[in-house]
């Protein structure tokens, strides 16, 4: 009988004892034999078209064990893997890959992989320490925190050196607790460690973090492998920030959504109030008060949402660089608020001395003009005396001062910590929607630089900010090319 090659091509992929898969360009499993699947435990379907790494041991604390164990057992250079199989057990298996074309024409790999029985413990130390490894560091060492032996990379990159003491500090954490100590005094107190954490502090070099094996010789020596976990440390570090930064936001965003709301409802509920009133009134008079009343609701609420609008557009808008007119940014604050009532009776006063360019973003840079310019509107008192506004610029090429005071109401000493909080409202005689001076500081801190207010109640209030020039910033695409 004759047996054509495609038949005995599924012969020998059913009927063979080593397992056997195929992945794409994907790195997706889309073909194993039989034996393939056994030595995971699973089925062909719940198999097929999973990822590469969800088959193999991707963890590092799982690969720092491997590299430990493979090494005393003497078998470093074999290429011992071991994998979980569905039940949970783990399966040493020796693993093999080739680049292939599948018939499809894209590029994929063959993968041949044995399975092993679970290596049994030995205390047979090689007598030569690999050096095949850069970021895996070996070394031996006595009970006097002498080293005997120590591989290449541990020499080169951790200072560690035959015959030489072990020097290095090293410190271990527990919580936020930190204890440092030579790295001599640690083995000394606990010769056996298991995928601990250490900060280890070399001589010569910057500070690395690692994953720490260790276990006594039959020899009563002790044999120490350390993984570098340095990037999965600065990721750690890196995702824990990003988390803050969003709790945060999330926490701010919550407020400010209550505070919106709470202050989004006042006004259109003096509305309706003021609207069934209306209704029912017959004298001429108190209508065309209440009108004036619904009126300047309307204006309320108009009002703070061109706060929340503008809150919104500064929020997302990034710093500019462009040079600073500040004579025209105070001017057109003025004149962007000399509608109101309360403009035509103040007295304006504005000095201006810039003896050479300032650079800076010139958004920001109105938004606190703006908001403080009216802030002193909104708190003036010219029923008891004229009131005055001064405005005054100090700038240079490398620092502004700006001064807005006026002799309004003031502030008094227990408000004087709370007045930037986003919805404060220091004086109930105004209807200010407490997002303005949250504003300003939030436009101050962009720029990098500061405010300070000093008050007197019942006289008057006056804010400094100082600004340092804007640093040149990188493109975008710049930018991302030194992230990457």
């Amino acid at each position: 009988m004759i047996t054509n090659s495609a038949t005995l091509e599924h012969l020998l992929w059913t009927s063979s004892t080593i397992g056997l898969g195929i992945i794409d360009n994907q790195r997706k499993l889309i073909e194993a034999n039989p034996t393939f699947c056994s030595i995971y435990g699973y089925t062909l379907d719940e198999l097929l078209h999973q990822s590469v790494e969800k088959l193999a041991p991707q963890h590092f604390r799982d690969q720092a064990q491997l590299h430990f164990q493979n090494y005393v057992d003497g078998d470093d250079n074999k290429g011992y893997q071991f994998i979980q199989r569905k039940d949970g057990s783990r399966q040493y298996v020796q693993i093999s890959t080739e680049d292939i074309t599948l018939d499809s024409g894209e590029a994929g790999q063959f993968i041949t992989m044995t399975a092993l029985p679970f290596p049994e413990p030995k205390t047979k130390v090689l007598p030569e320490i690999a050096d095949s490894l850069p970021n895996v560091f070996l070394f031996e060492c006595n009970s006097l925190g002498q080293c005997l032996r120590s591989n290449k990379a541990a020499r080169q990159q951790l200072d560690i050196r035959p015959q030489e003491f072990l020097r290095q500090s090293v410190a271990i954490y527990s919580g936020h607790i930190q204890r440092t100590v030579p790295m001599a005094e640690l083995l000394g107190e606990r010769s056996h460690w298991e995928n601990a954490e250490w900060q280890l502090y070399p001589e010569s070099t910057r500070s690395h973090w690692m994953l720490v094996n260790a276990h006594v010789s039959e020899r009563n020596t002790t044999v120490v492998c350390l993984v570098s976990i340095r990037e999965q440390k600065r990721l750690e570090n890196t995702i824990t920030k990003i988390l803050k930064t969003e709790q945060a936001s999330n926490e701010h965003l919550q407020h400010f959504l209550y505070g919106a709301t709470h202050d989004l409802k006042a006004p259109l509920a003096s509305l309706l109030g003021l609207l069934n009133i209306f209704r029912d009134e017959k004298d001429e008079e108190e209508k065309q008060l209440y009108l004036r009343l619904m009126e300047k609701s309307i204006h309320r609420l108009n009002d703070f949402i061109h706060e929340i609008i503008n809150y919104s557009k500064h929020r997302d808008r990034g710093l500019r660089q462009e040079a600073i007119d500040f004579n025209e940014l105070v001017n057109d604050a003025f004149d962007n608020l000399g509608y109101s009532d309360s403009a035509v009776q103040m007295e304006k006063i504005i000095n201006v001395h810039q003896s050479s360019t300032f650079h800076s973003d010139p958004h920001s840079i109105n938004v606190v003009l703006s908001n403080l310019i009216s802030n002193a509107y909104k708190y003036s008192s010219t029923h008891r005396r004229s009131g005055e506004i001064r405005v005054s610029v100090f700038a240079s090429d490398r620092e502004a001062t700006i001064q807005v005071a006026d002799n309004g109401q003031g502030i008094a000493k227990e408000h004087l910590n709370k007045i930037f909080d986003m919805f404060y409202r220091a004086s109930i005689q105004e209807d200010g929607s407490g997002l303005g001076l949250y504003l300003v500081k939030e436009a101050v801190d962009k720029m990098k630089g500061s405010i300070h207010v000093d008050s007197t109640l019942g006289e008057g209030t006056t804010f400094t900010v100082r600004l340092s020039p804007a640093i040149p910033t990188t493109s975008s695409q710049e930018q991302m090319s030194l992230n990457l």
